[in-house]
C-alpha cells in the first residue's frame, strides 16, 4: 500500500494525514514528507490519523524524528486515532507526551 502522506501548513501548523497504515515500506516517505518542512518555523504538527488503522515501529520513529528534527520542538497532536492504534502508543510510552485530540473534520 503506497501512501503520499498529504501535508497541508497554514498559520505555522503542519498537518500531516497519515492515511490508512505507516509501516516499515511507507515510513521513509513519511519522513520525506516531513523533512520538507525542515526549517519552517512550525510550532504545531497535527497528524491526522482518522483513517489510520496500522502503526509500525518505524512509524512511531517518524513521529519522534519530527518533534526532534522539525524546528523547535514543535508541539504534537494525534487526531481522530481509533483506540487499536492509540494502544500503541500507550504501550510506547508516547500518550504521556502527545495529546490527543477527538473532533470532527
Amino acid at each position: 500500500m503506497e501512501n503520499q502522506f498529504d501535508t497541508t501548513f497554514v498559520d505555522n501548523v503542519l498537518t500531516v494525514n497519515l492515511g490508512e497504515e505507516v509501516n516499515s515500506i511507507n515510513a521513509p516517505r513519511f519522513i520525506d514528507a516531513l523533512n520538507a518542512y525542515k526549517g519552517q518555523s512550525i510550532k504545531k504538527i497535527v497528524f491526522d490519523a482518522t483513517q489510520l488503522n496500522f502503526i509500525a515501529s518505524s512509524g512511531i520513529r517518524a513521529i519522534i524524528y519530527a518533534r526532534q528534527k522539525l524546528g523547535c520542538t514543535p508541539d504534537l497532536e494525534i487526531l481522530n486515532c481509533n483506540d487499536e492504534v492509540r494502544s500503541v502508543f500507550e504501550l510506547t510510552g508516547l500518550a504521556q507526551f502527545i495529546p490527543f485530540v477527538n473532533k470532527k473534520i
